[in-house]
């Protein structure tokens, strides 16, 4: 299947979409079947203590979703919402701490936005909790500093105050004991240490700074609510998603980028973090408990995706549909002349965000890495190296970069087509060398990682210098040197594509074809032709070598470009259907070793127009076509 480059005008939308949610149907059915758990952030409510005090306190609206599990933090245990962290007490009771106090969270300036710094005036003359009248004088205070209209504008902000938890969230099987629902609010939001201020950079942005949580007033829609700043200290933890300006204020603090997985405890510095435990604190979970949403099975079930150029809220968004769907790998091609920029120049800026984000929601990465930077070419070279030791070279520095971070690489593929090769180096014996090349340098960089023979692409076509039917072009690749292949890979990778058949069908049954073609050819019928392959494998005496299927997938686009008429045969519903029974017979093969399905989320990236557009199973609005939503539900063992 052709590449994709990503057209730089796109990047604009993909930011403007990067805040879309998940797909509802896949996070509705999770939810209905454990409440505790929220599919729009794999995490769990497990403890009980936590859970009710969620529940009686508002739940979302109130504290937003959970984006962590519960650890230990400073000696106590605690969870971190999007607005709120959760602290249990020694007498089984739950606080929530005062975010904004100067030992946790003590900014004015996050993501662009500056808010007002607390008052000494207004600090100084809060009520004691030694007061004997503290509940009644708090009260007072507050709504005496935290006005409902500040010059002229409707914030809100004492009515915001008093009415976020209300009566049915604290009291939902007894009456409500109304004097108790300010003291309720108090346990959210704290006290008022500032009066109101306007964003010096934005007037329709009024905010007010409490104990726990800053509330902002937006004038152009005259709402008000409270920041997701409980996010905002994962991220000082963590070092993902962290906007410059927090970064400087946070930097040198003892929560700054401490959560290191490959750290005892999880911890970077743990002098500066006694008494704490971040291990597993942001790793994903999965409904009734438990890590990772990911099946327990090592059988690779993956997505092709596409996320270079995307910006971050867009990765973690694409890597957060591939763990929603209950998959672990995530397959991503790579043009060599975006990272080497000049021979032994590299750019690892967007290779880094896509590995590292990858990572951090527990997923599996495969590589295809492939074109040669045109200052490795000749004229007679096409689109590979003419020396196959800058092939070894590079991979070698990425298999180095990303040891343990990345699982399988697989060395070039479709090198059977002159579009991946290049006009007149379609032939084996242009690739074998190539993939001795790529092998030796991913072995040499990382030993644990899979390097895996290309795939070809499914083609009865045997046209000179353009290409090579699938299986001939195996066989003769296993001819050359006494099969001094077989030395060459771990696994063999394969491209096969449904066209317009259904998974089962073979040459035998030419009219199960949806479209009436793509049915005179044994590479059009899917498993059908993987299994030759593995007749293939068997013969040459490799048996033992698994096959990947690196790219398989179903076409449905109604209007597609020509070459792919068959697509238009196969409507949404049946791409669904289709999709899952391929997964099932792939995963009943004992020598299959995982799909990876092409593909998740090109649409977001490519129009109508193009080929690949019609495999996308997340259309362009981020929302879910039936395929994501019926593989997220199918079962994975």
């Amino acid at each position: 299947m052709a590449r994709l480059r990503c057209v730089p005008s796109l990047l604009l939308a993909l930011a403007l979409l990067a805040g879309a949610s998940l797909p509802a149907s896949v996070a509705s059915a999770q939810q209905a079947t454990d409440p505790r758990f929220f599919a729009q952030t794999n995490f769990r409510i497990d403890n009980d203590a936590f859970w009710n005090f969620f529940q009686g306190r508002g739940g979302v609206p109130t504290f937003g979703f959970p984006v962590s599990r519960q650890f230990l933090l400073d000696g106590f245990q605690v969870q971190i919402f999007q607005r709120n962290i959760m602290q249990l007490q020694p007498d089984g009771g739950v606080q929530t701490l005062n975010l904004l106090d100067p030992g946790l969270m003590p900014y004015t300036q996050i993501n662009g936005s500056t808010f007002p710094a607390p008052d000494p005036a207004i600090v100084s003359a809060t009520p004691p909790v030694s007061d004997p009248n503290y509940d009644s004088a708090i009260i007072a205070f507050t709504q005496q500093q935290a006005p409902d209209t500040f010059e002229g504008q409707p914030v809100n902000f004492y009515q915001t105050f008093n009415s976020t938890v209300t009566c049915e969230a604290a009291f939902p099987n007894a009456d409500c004991q109304q004097t108790l629902i300010p003291l309720l609010n108090l346990q959210i939001w704290g006290a008022p240490t500032s009066a109101p201020a306007y964003d010096p950079a934005n007037h329709n942005f009024i905010y007010q700074r409490f104990q726990r949580s800053i509330m902002h007033y937006d004038a152009t829609c005259a709402c008000t609510q409270g920041l997701l700043l409980a996010d905002y200290f994962k991220s000082i933890l963590t070092g993902q998603n962290l906007p410059p300006d927090l970064a400087q204020e946070a930097q040198g603090t003892k929560y700054f980028r401490q959560y290191d997985p490959s750290q005892p405890r999880s911890i970077a510095r743990p002098a500066e973090l006694p008494n704490s435990d971040l291990s597993n604190a942001f790793t994903p979970q999965q409904p009734g408990g438990g890590g990772g949403t990911a099946p327990t099975t090592t059988w690779g079930y993956g997505f092709n995706v596409h996320m270079w150029y995307f910006n971050q809220d867009a990765k973690n968004h694409t890597a957060g549909l591939i763990q929603q769907a209950g998959f672990t790998w995530l397959a991503h091609q790579v043009e060599w002349p975006n990272i080497e920029t000049a021979p032994g120049t590299y750019d690892w800026s967007e290779l880094d965000a896509i590995v590292n984000t990858a990572n951090s929601y527990n997923l599996k990465v495969m590589l295809s890495i492939l074109h040669a930077p045109t200052f490795y070419r000749s004229p007679t070279s096409g689109l590979t190296p003419s020396d196959p030791s800058a092939y070894q070279r590079f991979m070698q520095a990425v298999a180095s970069r990303y040891a343990g971070k990345v699982q399988a690489y697989e060395i070039w593929h479709e090198q059977n087509l002159s579009v991946e090769m290049g006009v007149n180096n379609v032939d084996p014996s242009v690739y074998l060398p190539l993939l001795q090349a790529g092998y030796t340098g991913v072995k040499a960089g990382d030993p644990n990682a899979q390097a895996l023979l290309g795939a070809p692409s499914p083609t009865g076509a045997n046209i000179p210098g353009q290409s090579i039917d699938d299986l001939t072009y195996l066989q003769q690749l296993f001819a050359l040197n006494g099969g001094v292949v077989r030395n060459y890979f771990d696994a063999l990778s394969a491209h096969p594509s449904g066209f317009s058949n259904p998974p089962d069908c073979t040459p035998a049954t030419p009219q199960c074809s949806l479209s009436g073609g793509f049915n005179n050819d044994p590479s059009f019928f899917a498993f059908y032709r993987v299994g030759q392959y593995h007749d293939l494998m068997v013969q040459q005496g490799v048996a033992d070598k698994k096959i990947w299927f690196t790219e398989f997938g179903y076409c449905s686009n109604s209007t597609p470009p020509p070459g792919y008429e068959y697509c238009s045969s196969i409507d949404a519903a049946t791409q669904a259907r289709f999709l899952v029974q391929a997964f099932q017979m792939a995963r009943a093969l004992d020598y299959v070793a995982g799909m990876m399905q092409w593909n998740l989320n090109f649409q977001l990236a490519v129009p109508q127009t193009d080929e690949k557009w019609g495999f996308g199973v997340i259309r362009d609005d981020w929302s879910a076509r039936p395929a994501y939503s019926a593989l997220a539900e199918m079962p994975k063992q």
